[in-house]
């Protein structure tokens, strides 16, 4: 657990962590669900949700990785 709260230290991080949850949770939510095959208009907004939260993600990761590059070049 010691190890988890270094790694979601920040808020970037978390929220790159809940990012992550969400889309696992999606892609077993359309694996396992039938849900969207009863209810075409909710199935293209649940199949639309990955992409875009992998994007958010992808800016998320970009937008951390500036911020502690900056942060190590600030610190020389």
């Amino acid at each position: 657990m010691r190890h988890l709260r270094e790694i979601f230290d920040d808020r970037w991080t978390r929220f790159a962590g809940m990012i992550f949850i969400l889309i696992v949770a999606v892609v077993v939510f359309n694996l396992f669900s039938d849900f969207t095959q009863t209810h075409p208009l909710v199935a293209v907004l649940v199949f639309s949700l990955v992409p875009v939260l992998f994007i958010a993600g992808g800016i998320v990761f970009i937008v951390d990785f500036i911020r502690i590059f900056r942060r190590r070049n600030d610190s020389r």
